[in-house]
């Protein structure tokens, strides 16, 4: 099993991919350059305020990872001290420790064999989950996925070293992080639109504000990461102005 989804040495920007953006823009007339920068500019806001929201939900889920790991650190401190320290005043007032029988003896020879098999079976786990989120970036992004990947993890401000754990430990909330779970389900995610079906008894459609989309975030999420919904949330913006409520820094 690879060390790490990222290699660093492989990840450098790829000059076929500028030299096509050039090629695409470099003889349009400037009007039209104006205009897509326009609405680049606008589409980076939006995008922006979506991702720092999604940060900031893995960043949390990271502070809990942490904290669960050093509550562990310290159960298996506790787990570990030597048993001498409790019976020192028993002993100096010339009492003697209780001897060891066989089958405590059997009790601890068990204990390890089974914190043993765990451990293997952990690994085991561990790689399996590895290689299930590397099939998945590679399914999105191509066998070539360093770039793609390396874009992501700054973007949503993630160092490498967690993003390995998530993969290793927690496959699904990974591939949500990075919109793996969307590959094969593009064609079936209709985005909500305004209209309204006809009849005097259709309900109105909501206003598809910021607070609208954060409704959606906790209610469905694996339709909120999908990138149609990223699309959709830019022209919302774009429509609403400052009606839209993005939030300010």
């Amino acid at each position: 099993m690879a060390d790490s989804l990222l290699n660093l040495d492989d990840n450098q920007p790829s000059a076929q991919d500028r030299e096509a953006i050039l090629n695409k823009w470099k003889d349009k007339p400037q009007e039209e350059l104006l205009e897509a920068k326009v609405n680049a500019d606008l589409y980076v806001k939006t995008l922006t305020a979506r991702l720092d929201d999604l940060r900031n939900d893995y960043l949390s889920l990271r502070e809990q990872h942490q904290a669960g790991t050093e509550l562990k650190d310290l159960i298996d401190q506790l787990k570990s001290k030597p048993q001498g320290d409790d019976n020192s005043q028993l002993t100096n007032q010339g009492n003697n420790l209780p001897a060891i029988k066989p089958e405590d003896i059997d009790t601890l020879v068990t204990q390890r064999v089974t914190e043993q098999l765990t451990q293997h079976q952990r690994t085991l786990a561990q790689r399996e989950n590895f290689k299930t989120v590397e099939a998945k970036l590679k399914e999105q992004f191509g066998p070539d996925y360093q770039n793609a990947y390396k874009q992501r993890l700054d973007t949503l401000g993630l160092d490498r070293e967690f993003a390995d754990d998530l993969a290793k430990n927690h496959p699904q909330v990974f591939i949500k992080t990075f919109e793996l779970d969307n590959v094969k389900q593009q064609n079936n995610v209709s985005v909500p639109r305004n209209t309204q079906r006809p009849g005097s008894f259709a309900p109105s459609a909501p206003v598809r504000n910021w607070a609208y989309y954060q409704e959606m975030k906790k209610t469905n999420p694996k339709l909120y990461l999908d990138p149609k919904i990223a699309v959709q949330m830019d022209a919302d913006a774009q429509a609403l102005g400052a009606d839209f409520g993005l939030p300010v820094d």
